[in-house]
């Protein structure tokens, strides 16, 4: 397992750099109080290189002779759900928007990758778009698709 961290974090910190540099040249908005269109990608390269140092440093830190005693590898199907499911949460999306695509969507993710208690994925599968939604449209001021129904409901 340290190889595989050791050689993914290092293609994810290339990644990253690379996509830093193309994001480099997007124009400046020069409107007051508003994010220009270099603000999401620099947040992401940000992310990304971050997330990609700390999986490099685990990495490293990992003793040599460690054994991988970690969770059991998801059954072959799991790939093959989970791309249906995105496939299908894609096409729903803009008939039905965000908030009512993303609970089923999120409550499928839940169950690929172990959840079994019902409650907690019911809570969190309605908890995580609400609270996605709240932060687009309220803090970034960003709009997340709202479907077809919108319009039919007022």
């Amino acid at each position: 397992m340290r190889l595989k961290n050791l050689v993914t974090a290092l293609v994810l910190i290339a990644l990253g750099a690379g996509y830093g540099v193309l994001t480099a040249g997007l124009p400046r908005r020069s409107l007051p109080n508003s994010p220009d269109p270099s603000f999401f990608p620099w947040i992401i390269t940000g992310c990304l290189l971050l997330l990609s140092a700390i999986l490099l440093v685990q990495g490293l830190a990992t003793p040599r002779s460690a054994r991988d005693n970690g969770v059991p590898a998801p059954p072959l199907r799991a790939p093959a759900v989970l791309l249906v499911a995105f496939v299908a949460y894609v096409a729903l999306l803009s008939f039905a928007g965000f908030l009512a695509a993303s609970v089923p969507f999120f409550a499928v993710l839940m169950a690929l990758y172990g959840e079994r208690r019902w409650i907690a994925i019911g809570a969190a599968s309605l908890l995580v778009p609400v609270m996605l939604v709240l932060l687009f449209r309220h803090v970034l001021q960003v709009p997340l698709p709202t479907g077809v129904f919108a319009g039919w409901i007022g």
